[in-house]
Protein backbone atom coordinates (compact mmCIF):
# COMPACT_ATOMS: atom_id res chain seq x y z
CA UNK A 1 0.00 0.00 0.00
CA UNK A 2 2.88 2.38 0.81
CA UNK A 3 4.36 1.73 -2.62
CA UNK A 4 0.99 2.47 -4.23
CA UNK A 5 0.63 5.85 -2.51
CA UNK A 6 4.19 6.80 -3.48
CA UNK A 7 3.76 5.78 -7.14
CA UNK A 8 0.57 7.85 -7.26
CA UNK A 9 2.45 10.86 -5.86
CA UNK A 10 0.19 10.97 -2.78
CA UNK A 11 2.97 11.60 -0.26
CA UNK A 12 0.62 12.91 2.45
CA UNK A 13 -1.16 9.54 2.63
CA UNK A 14 2.17 7.73 2.27
CA UNK A 15 3.66 9.65 5.20
CA UNK A 16 0.64 9.02 7.41
CA UNK A 17 0.84 5.30 6.68
CA UNK A 18 4.62 5.31 7.18
CA UNK A 19 4.23 6.86 10.64
CA UNK A 20 1.85 4.08 11.75
CA UNK A 21 4.13 1.27 10.55
CA UNK A 22 5.59 -0.61 13.56
CA UNK A 23 8.28 -2.25 11.46
CA UNK A 24 10.05 0.17 9.15
CA UNK A 25 12.73 -1.63 7.17
CA UNK A 26 15.22 -0.26 4.68
CA UNK A 27 12.76 -0.85 1.83
CA UNK A 28 10.02 1.31 3.37
CA UNK A 29 12.51 4.07 4.28
CA UNK A 30 13.96 4.03 0.75
CA UNK A 31 10.48 4.09 -0.78
CA UNK A 32 9.64 7.24 1.16
CA UNK A 33 12.90 8.95 0.20
CA UNK A 34 12.28 8.06 -3.45
CA UNK A 35 8.72 9.35 -3.26
CA UNK A 36 9.76 12.78 -2.02
CA UNK A 37 12.54 12.95 -4.61
CA UNK A 38 9.97 12.09 -7.27
CA UNK A 39 7.77 15.08 -6.38
CA UNK A 40 10.80 17.37 -5.99
CA UNK A 41 10.58 17.84 -2.22
CA UNK A 42 14.27 17.40 -1.51
CA UNK A 43 14.06 18.88 1.99
CA UNK A 44 11.72 16.12 3.13
CA UNK A 45 13.67 13.49 1.19
CA UNK A 46 16.90 14.56 2.90
CA UNK A 47 15.19 14.69 6.32
CA UNK A 48 14.01 11.09 6.04
CA UNK A 49 17.31 9.97 4.52
CA UNK A 50 19.23 11.35 7.50
CA UNK A 51 16.78 9.65 9.90
CA UNK A 52 17.38 6.21 8.38
CA UNK A 53 18.95 3.90 10.97
CA UNK A 54 20.71 1.83 8.30
CA UNK A 55 21.65 2.83 4.77
CA UNK A 56 22.81 0.66 1.90
CA UNK A 57 23.54 1.69 -1.69
CA UNK A 58 19.87 1.99 -2.64
CA UNK A 59 18.91 5.06 -0.56
CA UNK A 60 22.27 6.69 -1.29
CA UNK A 61 21.64 6.29 -5.02
CA UNK A 62 18.08 7.62 -4.67
CA UNK A 63 19.02 10.78 -2.77
CA UNK A 64 22.08 11.58 -4.92
CA UNK A 65 20.10 11.12 -8.14
CA UNK A 66 17.28 13.21 -6.71
CA UNK A 67 19.58 16.17 -6.10
CA UNK A 68 21.26 15.73 -9.49
CA UNK A 69 17.90 15.69 -11.29
CA UNK A 70 16.96 18.92 -9.50
CA UNK A 71 20.18 20.52 -10.77
CA UNK A 72 21.81 20.67 -7.32
CA UNK A 73 25.32 19.51 -8.19
CA UNK A 74 27.00 20.59 -4.96
CA UNK A 75 24.57 18.66 -2.76
CA UNK A 76 24.72 15.61 -5.03
CA UNK A 77 28.51 15.46 -5.07
CA UNK A 78 28.73 16.13 -1.32
CA UNK A 79 26.49 13.13 -0.69
CA UNK A 80 28.50 11.07 -3.17
CA UNK A 81 31.65 11.85 -1.17
CA UNK A 82 29.89 10.98 2.09
CA UNK A 83 28.78 7.67 0.65
CA UNK A 84 32.34 6.74 -0.25
CA UNK A 85 33.66 7.87 3.13
CA UNK A 86 31.03 5.64 4.74
CA UNK A 87 32.78 2.72 3.05
CA UNK A 88 30.22 2.15 0.31
CA UNK A 89 31.62 1.81 -3.18
CA UNK A 90 29.09 2.71 -5.88
CA UNK A 91 28.06 -0.20 -8.04
CA UNK A 92 27.21 0.05 -11.72
CA UNK A 93 23.53 0.73 -11.02
CA UNK A 94 24.46 3.66 -8.76
CA UNK A 95 26.85 5.16 -11.30
CA UNK A 96 24.39 4.75 -14.20
CA UNK A 97 21.62 6.41 -12.22
CA UNK A 98 23.76 9.38 -11.17
CA UNK A 99 25.33 9.87 -14.61
CA UNK A 100 21.87 9.74 -16.23
CA UNK A 101 20.68 12.44 -13.84
CA UNK A 102 23.73 14.57 -14.70
CA UNK A 103 23.06 14.11 -18.42
CA UNK A 104 19.41 15.11 -18.20
CA UNK A 105 20.14 18.10 -15.94
CA UNK A 106 23.21 19.28 -17.86
CA UNK A 107 25.40 18.97 -14.76
CA UNK A 108 28.70 18.54 -16.59
CA UNK A 109 30.90 19.41 -13.60
CA UNK A 110 29.39 16.70 -11.41
CA UNK A 111 29.52 14.11 -14.19
CA UNK A 112 33.16 14.95 -14.87
CA UNK A 113 34.09 14.56 -11.19
CA UNK A 114 32.37 11.18 -11.04
CA UNK A 115 34.24 10.05 -14.16
CA UNK A 116 37.55 11.03 -12.55
CA UNK A 117 36.64 8.95 -9.50
CA UNK A 118 35.77 6.02 -11.77
CA UNK A 119 39.19 6.31 -13.43
CA UNK A 120 41.01 6.45 -10.10
CA UNK A 121 39.21 3.36 -8.85
CA UNK A 122 40.83 1.34 -11.68
CA UNK A 123 37.81 -0.94 -11.47
CA UNK A 124 36.53 -2.30 -14.76
CA UNK A 125 32.94 -1.20 -15.18
CA UNK A 126 30.24 -2.58 -17.44
CA UNK A 127 29.37 -1.46 -20.95
CA UNK A 128 26.31 0.22 -19.44
CA UNK A 129 28.44 2.52 -17.26
CA UNK A 130 30.59 3.49 -20.25
CA UNK A 131 27.44 4.12 -22.28
CA UNK A 132 26.16 6.37 -19.47
CA UNK A 133 29.46 8.30 -19.54
CA UNK A 134 29.22 8.78 -23.32
CA UNK A 135 25.62 9.94 -22.94
CA UNK A 136 26.54 12.38 -20.17
CA UNK A 137 29.45 13.90 -22.11
CA UNK A 138 27.48 14.08 -25.36
CA UNK A 139 24.42 15.74 -23.81
CA UNK A 140 26.69 18.22 -22.01
CA UNK A 141 28.40 19.07 -25.31
CA UNK A 142 31.83 17.50 -24.65
CA UNK A 143 32.10 15.33 -27.76
CA UNK A 144 35.87 14.94 -27.38
CA UNK A 145 35.54 13.11 -24.06
CA UNK A 146 32.50 11.21 -25.33
CA UNK A 147 34.60 9.94 -28.25
CA UNK A 148 37.53 9.13 -25.95
CA UNK A 149 35.36 6.94 -23.72
CA UNK A 150 33.98 5.25 -26.85
CA UNK A 151 37.42 4.50 -28.32
CA UNK A 152 38.81 3.23 -25.00
CA UNK A 153 36.06 0.62 -24.67
CA UNK A 154 37.18 -2.93 -25.40
CA UNK A 155 33.61 -4.06 -26.00
CA UNK A 156 30.68 -2.11 -27.43
CA UNK A 157 27.03 -2.84 -28.15
CA UNK A 158 24.51 -1.11 -30.42
CA UNK A 159 23.51 1.22 -27.55
CA UNK A 160 27.13 2.42 -27.37
CA UNK A 161 27.14 3.31 -31.04
CA UNK A 162 23.69 4.89 -30.90
CA UNK A 163 24.62 7.03 -27.90
CA UNK A 164 27.66 8.52 -29.63
CA UNK A 165 25.81 8.91 -32.94
CA UNK A 166 23.00 10.78 -31.17
CA UNK A 167 25.51 13.11 -29.54
CA UNK A 168 27.31 13.84 -32.80
CA UNK A 169 24.03 14.44 -34.64
CA UNK A 170 22.67 16.62 -31.83
CA UNK A 171 25.68 18.94 -31.99
CA UNK A 172 25.92 19.10 -35.78
CA UNK A 173 28.97 16.85 -36.28
CA UNK A 174 27.24 15.23 -39.22
CA UNK A 175 30.21 13.97 -41.21
CA UNK A 176 31.68 12.27 -38.13
CA UNK A 177 28.32 10.71 -37.36
CA UNK A 178 28.04 9.22 -40.84
CA UNK A 179 31.67 8.08 -40.64
CA UNK A 180 30.94 6.25 -37.37
CA UNK A 181 27.83 4.72 -38.94
CA UNK A 182 29.93 3.30 -41.79
CA UNK A 183 32.17 1.58 -39.20
CA UNK A 184 29.30 -0.37 -37.66
CA UNK A 185 29.08 -3.20 -40.25
CA UNK A 186 32.88 -3.60 -40.20
CA UNK A 187 32.76 -4.14 -36.45
CA UNK A 188 29.84 -6.56 -36.64
CA UNK A 189 27.22 -4.22 -35.16
CA UNK A 190 23.73 -4.32 -36.68
CA UNK A 191 22.05 -0.88 -36.73
CA UNK A 192 18.53 -0.50 -35.36
CA UNK A 193 15.77 2.08 -35.57
CA UNK A 194 17.49 4.42 -33.11
CA UNK A 195 20.65 4.32 -35.24
CA UNK A 196 18.77 5.48 -38.32
CA UNK A 197 17.17 8.39 -36.46
CA UNK A 198 20.66 9.74 -35.78
CA UNK A 199 21.83 9.05 -39.34
CA UNK A 200 18.83 10.75 -40.94
CA UNK A 201 19.09 13.65 -38.50
CA UNK A 202 22.75 14.08 -39.46
CA UNK A 203 21.85 14.14 -43.15
CA UNK A 204 19.18 16.73 -42.43
CA UNK A 205 21.47 19.10 -40.54
CA UNK A 206 24.20 18.73 -43.18
CA UNK A 207 21.78 19.26 -46.08
CA UNK A 208 22.62 15.85 -47.57
CA UNK A 209 19.30 15.22 -49.29
CA UNK A 210 20.40 12.43 -51.64
CA UNK A 211 22.25 10.62 -48.86
CA UNK A 212 19.19 10.92 -46.64
CA UNK A 213 16.98 9.45 -49.34
CA UNK A 214 19.47 6.58 -49.68
CA UNK A 215 19.54 5.77 -45.96
CA UNK A 216 15.75 6.03 -45.68
CA UNK A 217 15.37 3.63 -48.61
CA UNK A 218 17.89 1.29 -46.95
CA UNK A 219 15.91 1.44 -43.72
CA UNK A 220 12.62 0.60 -45.44
CA UNK A 221 14.17 -2.21 -47.49
CA UNK A 222 16.32 -3.97 -44.88
CA UNK A 223 14.94 -2.84 -41.52
CA UNK A 224 11.25 -2.28 -42.26
CA UNK A 225 10.15 -3.51 -38.84
CA UNK A 226 12.20 -0.72 -37.23
CA UNK A 227 10.48 2.03 -39.22
CA UNK A 228 8.85 4.53 -36.84
CA UNK A 229 7.22 7.96 -36.98
CA UNK A 230 10.55 9.51 -35.91
CA UNK A 231 12.18 8.37 -39.17
CA UNK A 232 9.45 10.08 -41.19
CA UNK A 233 9.95 13.17 -39.06
CA UNK A 234 13.65 13.23 -39.93
CA UNK A 235 12.88 12.84 -43.64
CA UNK A 236 10.28 15.62 -43.58
CA UNK A 237 12.86 17.84 -41.88
CA UNK A 238 15.53 16.87 -44.43
CA UNK A 239 13.30 17.47 -47.45
CA UNK A 240 11.83 20.63 -45.95
CA UNK A 241 15.23 22.18 -45.25
CA UNK A 242 16.26 21.37 -48.82
CA UNK A 243 13.19 23.08 -50.27
CA UNK A 244 11.51 19.86 -51.42
CA UNK A 245 8.20 20.76 -49.80
CA UNK A 246 5.92 18.88 -52.19
CA UNK A 247 7.96 15.72 -51.76
CA UNK A 248 7.82 16.11 -47.98
CA UNK A 249 4.04 16.61 -48.14
CA UNK A 250 3.60 13.52 -50.32
CA UNK A 251 5.76 11.49 -47.92
CA UNK A 252 3.51 12.47 -45.01
CA UNK A 253 0.43 11.40 -46.97
CA UNK A 254 1.94 7.94 -47.59
CA UNK A 255 2.91 7.29 -43.96
CA UNK A 256 1.67 3.91 -42.66
CA UNK A 257 0.89 5.55 -39.31
CA UNK A 258 -1.02 8.72 -38.46
CA UNK A 259 1.26 11.79 -38.72
CA UNK A 260 1.50 13.63 -35.41
CA UNK A 261 1.75 17.33 -34.63
CA UNK A 262 5.56 17.18 -34.67
CA UNK A 263 5.54 15.97 -38.28
CA UNK A 264 3.15 18.70 -39.40
CA UNK A 265 4.99 21.30 -37.33
CA UNK A 266 8.25 20.37 -39.03
CA UNK A 267 6.67 20.89 -42.45
CA UNK A 268 5.18 24.20 -41.31
CA UNK A 269 8.65 25.34 -40.26
CA UNK A 270 9.89 24.48 -43.75
CA UNK A 271 7.00 26.45 -45.27
CA UNK A 272 8.12 29.44 -43.22
CA UNK A 273 11.75 28.97 -44.27
CA UNK A 274 10.81 28.89 -47.97
CA UNK A 275 7.84 31.32 -47.79
CA UNK A 276 5.29 28.81 -49.08
CA UNK A 277 1.98 30.36 -47.98
CA UNK A 278 -0.27 28.02 -49.95
CA UNK A 279 1.05 24.81 -48.40
CA UNK A 280 1.29 26.46 -44.97
CA UNK A 281 -2.48 27.05 -45.02
CA UNK A 282 -3.16 23.34 -45.48
CA UNK A 283 -0.58 22.34 -42.86
CA UNK A 284 -1.99 24.74 -40.27
CA UNK A 285 -5.47 23.29 -40.80
CA UNK A 286 -4.07 19.83 -39.93
CA UNK A 287 -2.26 21.19 -36.87
CA UNK A 288 -5.30 23.02 -35.53
CA UNK A 289 -7.29 19.78 -35.81
CA UNK A 290 -4.63 17.93 -33.81
CA UNK A 291 -3.89 20.64 -31.24
CA UNK A 292 -6.72 23.20 -31.12
CA UNK A 293 -5.38 24.78 -27.92
CA UNK A 294 -1.83 25.38 -29.18
CA UNK A 295 -1.18 28.86 -30.55
CA UNK A 296 2.36 28.06 -31.70
CA UNK A 297 1.41 26.99 -35.22
CA UNK A 298 -0.80 30.06 -35.66
CA UNK A 299 2.06 32.32 -34.57
CA UNK A 300 4.32 30.76 -37.21
CA UNK A 301 1.57 31.08 -39.81
CA UNK A 302 1.19 34.76 -38.94
CA UNK A 303 4.92 35.24 -39.53
CA UNK A 304 4.66 33.51 -42.92
CA UNK A 305 1.94 35.94 -43.96
CA UNK A 306 4.00 38.86 -42.63
CA UNK A 307 7.07 37.79 -44.59
CA UNK A 308 4.92 37.68 -47.73
CA UNK A 309 3.52 41.15 -46.98
CA UNK A 310 -0.03 39.80 -46.61
CA UNK A 311 -1.23 41.92 -43.69
CA UNK A 312 -4.85 40.88 -44.16
CA UNK A 313 -3.69 37.32 -43.60
CA UNK A 314 -1.81 38.40 -40.49
CA UNK A 315 -4.92 40.07 -39.09
CA UNK A 316 -7.04 37.00 -39.85
CA UNK A 317 -4.64 34.66 -38.04
CA UNK A 318 -4.23 36.98 -35.06
CA UNK A 319 -7.98 37.09 -34.56
CA UNK A 320 -7.93 33.29 -34.26
CA UNK A 321 -5.06 33.47 -31.76
CA UNK A 322 -6.97 35.54 -29.22
CA UNK A 323 -8.85 32.53 -27.86
CA UNK A 324 -5.85 30.23 -27.82
CA UNK A 325 -3.37 30.06 -24.91
CA UNK A 326 0.30 29.74 -25.70
CA UNK A 327 2.41 27.98 -23.07
CA UNK A 328 5.45 30.18 -22.37
CA UNK A 329 8.76 28.53 -23.14
CA UNK A 330 11.36 27.84 -20.47
CA UNK A 331 15.16 27.96 -20.66
CA UNK A 332 17.84 26.86 -18.24
CA UNK A 333 21.49 27.61 -17.58
CA UNK A 334 24.13 26.14 -15.26
CA UNK A 335 25.95 28.67 -13.05
CA UNK A 336 28.34 27.61 -10.30
CA UNK A 337 27.24 23.96 -10.38
CA UNK A 338 23.54 24.84 -10.15
CA UNK A 339 20.88 24.82 -12.87
CA UNK A 340 18.59 27.88 -13.03
CA UNK A 341 15.33 27.90 -15.02
CA UNK A 342 13.57 30.99 -16.34
CA UNK A 343 10.79 31.94 -18.74
CA UNK A 344 10.21 34.88 -21.06
CA UNK A 345 10.31 38.17 -19.09
CA UNK A 346 10.64 36.15 -15.87
CA UNK A 347 11.93 38.06 -12.84
CA UNK A 348 10.70 35.66 -10.16
CA UNK A 349 14.02 33.86 -9.77
CA UNK A 350 16.03 35.23 -6.81
CA UNK A 351 19.07 35.61 -9.08
CA UNK A 352 17.23 36.80 -12.19
CA UNK A 353 19.55 39.79 -12.67
CA UNK A 354 22.54 37.46 -12.72
CA UNK A 355 20.85 35.18 -15.24
CA UNK A 356 19.97 38.06 -17.55
CA UNK A 357 23.54 39.30 -17.28
CA UNK A 358 24.73 35.91 -18.53
CA UNK A 359 22.16 35.98 -21.36
CA UNK A 360 23.41 39.45 -22.41
CA UNK A 361 26.99 38.17 -22.44
CA UNK A 362 25.97 35.24 -24.64
CA UNK A 363 24.13 37.61 -26.99
CA UNK A 364 27.21 39.84 -27.27
CA UNK A 365 29.40 36.83 -28.01
CA UNK A 366 26.99 35.61 -30.73
CA UNK A 367 26.97 39.05 -32.34
CA UNK A 368 30.78 39.09 -32.33
CA UNK A 369 30.89 35.82 -34.30
CA UNK A 370 28.39 37.11 -36.86
CA UNK A 371 24.97 36.04 -35.59
CA UNK A 372 22.19 38.36 -36.76
CA UNK A 373 18.87 38.21 -34.89
CA UNK A 374 15.81 38.00 -37.14
CA UNK A 375 12.85 39.83 -35.68
CA UNK A 376 9.36 38.54 -36.44
CA UNK A 377 5.99 40.12 -35.84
Amino acid sequence: MLDGFVKAGDMNSAFQLFQTMPDRNIVSWSTMVWGYCKIGDMDMAKFLFEKMPVKNLVPWTIIISGYAEKGCAKEAFSLYDRMERAGLRPDDATLISILAACAESGLFSLGKKIHLKIKRSKFRHSIQVCNALIDMYAKCGDLADASSVFEEMTERNVVTWNTLLQGLAMHGNCERALSFFSRMPREGIEPDGVTFVSVLSSCSHAGLVDEGRHYFSLLKKNYGNALQVEHYGCMVDLLGRGGHLKEAFQLIKTMPMEPNAIIWGTLLGACRMHSNVELAEEVVDRLVQLEPKDAGSLAIFSNIYAAAGDWDGVAKVRSKMRDVYKQPGASSIEIDDEVHEFRISDTAHPESSRIYHMVDRLKQHLEQVGYVHRAHC
